[in-house]
């Protein structure tokens, strides 16, 4: 049995370089050229979801598939109603929920559902789980994708010496960086998986005796991390460093820079779309991979967002999966797009930056009446100038903000909360906000903080502020 599971993964890893050579000559290709092939693969995306799924055959019960299909007739689609409609949003009709769940709950490694399907679950970081399911086809066009990405980074197998990679990410087969990991080690690398839910200084020594060629992790993760290192106890010499997952904060970037001179990619998965955008060797910001997603960047409302302007959500059309089709699906990301073209000459759209998820603002009482949402950015931004910070989370409570922090050695803890305090109060106040309650906690390390799948939130809105569409 292990042996031939030992036999698939082999497969899918040979299928998917395969195809990760037809991804990267869409690099290739003109604005003209993606333009048409996102409209091929939409109208053939929506001709069979509308024929194959109850739930979308009734949803597009008015539009007309005859032709071409124009995505801004199409209505979006949230989490909620997707798991709400599980069953018949599937296009194939042995997928059931509840027997999607069980399979989960007794996940020990790559297994897979009925000997076909991939099932995954989001950390439900949003406030609801969501899960996930792809076929054979569907998961190599996923391990294309992260190949894709390993050219740019210039991450690809020699012998006779082989690459040493460490990767810290979920420790559960639930969730997608797992299985990523887990489908690739097919012994084309020496590869190291750790927890990221495990406490950094535990990283440490197996990390010290890998001594890893690269590098990837959470960003709360590699700032850590990155502390350890120019503090001695860590001992690495990484040639390229990755993460993805995460908001991370000026003073964290900071940190990985000083204790590493490598190039540092940042890549943008997630788990209903696997790889969706991520830097090119220019690592002048993060391209959208728009030969396998159309991503749409909008206000409140679905209305698009011009470049240079951050967007409140994303409405995300995956063009390649069948068995669980997500048209228009709403993302809570935050995100910028440039507007110019990356000097890489790709034709793929550029983002400046992942500005954190919605759900992070907080609303809090003004000082004129009624209440002013907050950018989590204008919350963090105080505190990237407090001296010998380490870590920290804010989180909302019924009376202000509590603040945990960890600060680096020899850091004084009187000055470093005066900081903070003042830095907060007066970033609110000139925000028109009324004075708050701010409470700030010094500990050796934060825990609890953490999602299942090991992922840090910097800055948590209160339960009773957090929209209905993420529940």
């Amino acid at each position: 049995m292990r042996q031939a599971a030992a036999l698939g993964r082999v497969s899918d890893v040979a299928r998917a370089l395969m195809l990760s050579r037809q991804l990267l000559g869409h690099d290739r290709w003109t604005d003209a050229e993606l333009r048409a092939h996102q409209q091929r693969e939409l109208t053939e995306l929506v001709r069979h979801a509308k024929a194959r799924s109850a739930f979308y055959r009734e949803l597009y019960q008015d539009v007309d598939t005859d032709g071409e299909v124009e995505l801004a007739q199409l209505p979006a689609v949230d989490k909620a109603t997707m798991m709400s409609n599980f069953d018949r949003v599937v296009t194939d009709p042995r997928l059931r929920l509840s027997e999607l769940e069980s399979h989960l709950d007794g996940l020990a490694g790559d297994e897979r559902y009925l000997g076909e399907y991939r099932v995954m679950a989001t950390g439900g970081s949003t406030g609801r789980k969501g899960i996930f399911v792809a076929d054979q086809r569907e998961w190599r066009h996923c391990l294309a994708g992260f190949f894709r990405l390993n050219e740019y980074m210039g991450v690809r197998p020699r012998l006779p010496r082989r690459l040493k990679l460490a990767a810290i990410a979920a420790p559960r087969p639930q969730h997608m960086t797992y299985r990523m990991s887990a489908s690739v080690d097919v012994g084309l690398h020496r590869v190291l998986r750790l927890d990221a839910t495990a406490p950094a200084e535990t990283l440490v020594a197996p990390l010290n005796r890998h001594r890893p060629d690269f590098l990837y992790g959470y960003p709360s993760i590699l700032g850590l991390l990155a502390v350890e290192q120019l503090e001695g106890r860590l001992r690495i010499a990484p040639a390229i460093i990755a993460s993805s997952g995460e908001t991370y904060t000026e003073e964290t970037a900071s940190a990985i820079r000083e204790a590493w001179d490598a190039p540092w990619f940042e890549l943008y998965g997630t788990t209903e779309n696997g790889i969706l955008g991520s830097h090119c060797p220019t690592r002048e910001g993060l391209h959208l991979m728009e030969d396998t997603t159309i991503v749409e960047i909008v206000d409140e409302h679905d209305r698009p967002v011009p470049p240079g302007r951050c967007g409140h959500k994303l409405l995300v059309t995956n063009l390649v999966n069948r068995v669980q089709p997500l048209i228009r699906y709403a993302i809570s990301d935050m995100v910028t797009a440039t507007g110019q073209p990356c000097p890489c000459g790709r034709p793929f759209r550029v983002l400046a930056g992942i500005q954190g998820r919605n759900d992070d603002i907080l609303r809090l009482p003004a000082a004129a009446g009624g209440e002013i949402a907050v950018h989590p950015l204008a919350i963090r931004s105080p505190l990237a100038a407090v001296a010998g910070l380490k870590q920290y989370r804010i989180k909302q409570t019924a009376r202000g903000l509590q603040v945990r922090a960890t600060l680096r050695a020899n850091a004084a803890r009187e000055p470093a909360n005066a900081a903070i305090e003042h830095g907060l109060r007066a970033t609110l106040a000139g925000l028109g906000v009324e004075p708050l309650e701010i409470a700030v906690q010094f500990m050796d390390r934060i825990d609890g903080a953490r999602d299942a799948a090991g992922k840090f939130k910097l800055v948590e809105a209160h339960r009773r502020h957090v929209s209905q569409e993420h529940r």
